[in-house]
């Protein structure tokens, strides 16, 4: 116990959800001595090599030695990937971690994915994933690591770019230049890849209805990561429709977890967007909640 209590309740937790993955002891690297990294490798090894006996014993082809290397060689492979993936999710534990349980049907899913993923950025994905779940269990489900698990590495970019233009409600707010995506770094190719992939609903046609409070005759908007309060003087509108991309549940799951940096240009964008076509939008404040002006 004395390896993880000066880290915290993450770690240790971490730890714990780990070692019942892999069926053993694991420990951060940072937190080996040379002596237990040794016997850490010629643990996984010895599996290896366990394995290797039952297919000796059970077969007697040609093959077998090219077999027996084959498996040594997978095996091994893999567990690096998931300790690779471990450690780098180690930066990304949070510090108010529940007592939740992660449930064993979701920790066995996410390491037979993860044993088979060795690019660099994939593994930070599934780092931050696990972080997550060990932080707050149950905001990502099986159906999404499935899809994450098919992702490959330009798909993770380009997905990653996307985020940066969604909103708090999971959408991505349309300007009315069609190619203005392109100046974002997300071109018409990105969107049909990404739809592919199963991260965004496959209409061009998805608008978000925004209701008008009669007494204020104006409504509420996420853009970016702020609230704000939107007025049309124009019209006497009983509600605002506004054209939008819209995140898949597995594409919403996964942005969250990634919380990747917004991109306050493309926001500003589209407010000043709006404002041109007669609507007033104003900011409210994070100390006034939509339920307190109501």
């Amino acid at each position: 116990m004395a390896i993880v209590e000066f880290k915290g309740k993450s770690l240790e937790k971490l730890v714990d959800v780990v070692s019942k993955g892999i069926g053993t002891l694991y420990k951060p690297r940072k937190i080996r001595n040379e002596a237990d990294a040794e016997a850490y490798r010629s643990e996984v090894l010895a599996k290896a090599e366990a394995t290797k006996m039952l297919i000796e014993n059970d077969a007697n082809l040609e093959i077998l030695e090219r077999t027996k290397n084959r498996i040594i060689h997978q095996e091994v492979s893999r567990q690096i990937n998931i300790e690779e993936v471990v450690e780098k999710s180690i930066p990304h534990l949070q510090e108010n971690t529940t007592d939740g349980e992660i449930d064993e049907d979701w920790r066995t899913k996410f390491f037979q994915k993860a044993q088979d993923i060795s690019n660099n950025d994939i593994q930070e994905v599934w780092a931050k994933i696990l972080a997550n779940e060990v932080s707050k269990p149950g905001e990502i489900s099986i159906r999404t690591m499935e899809v994450l698990s098919n992702l490959n590495k330009l798909e993770a970019s380009r997905f990653q770019n996307l985020c940066s233009l969604v909103s708090n409600n999971n959408n991505i707010w349309k300007l009315k230049n069609k190619n203005a995506l392109d100046e974002y770094n997300f071109t018409f190719n990105d969107l049909i890849l990404l739809r592919d992939a199963g991260l965004i609903y496959s209409s061009d046609t998805l608008v978000s209805i925004i209701k008008i409070i009669p007494q204020f005759k104006a409504g509420f908007i996420n853009i970016g990561n702020s609230m704000y309060l939107i007025i049309d003087k124009k019209n006497n509108k009983q509600e605002f429709r506004f054209e939008q991309l819209t995140l898949t549940v597995a594409g919403k799951e996964l942005c969250k977890v990634l919380d990747i940096e917004k991109n306050e240009t493309y926001f500003k964008e589209f407010i000043n967007e709006k404002v041109k076509e007669g609507y007033e939008i104003t900011i409210i404040p994070n100390s006034i909640t939509k339920q307190s002006i109501q």
